[in-house]
């Protein structure tokens, strides 16, 4: 017996699927800008103030990382819509 596989249906853009592209560009945008921010700040880092020096980092790192998990969450389920 063969099992019959149904065709893969058309990629088709609705209005969900728009919203996550421009969720996953946003995001993005972030990712990179947080990257960029980190290598400026490593270069000014010695003009701040000690409680400054862990200060900054500490957020630098935390919205990357909400903005890196909240991209792979988006094009996961671009890539599941239907």
């Amino acid at each position: 017996m063969t099992e019959m596989t149904e065709p893969k249906p058309s990629f088709r853009w609705t209005e969900r699927r728009v919203a996550r592209l421009v969720t996953i560009l946003a995001s993005a945008a972030v990712v990179a800008a947080d990257v960029a921010l980190f290598f400026v700040y490593r270069q000014t880092a010695a003009v701040f103030p000690p409680p400054w020096r862990t200060v900054i980092p500490v957020g630098i790192g935390g919205v990357f990382l909400f903005a890196a998990g909240r991209l792979r969450r988006q094009i996961r389920l671009f890539q599941q819509d239907r």
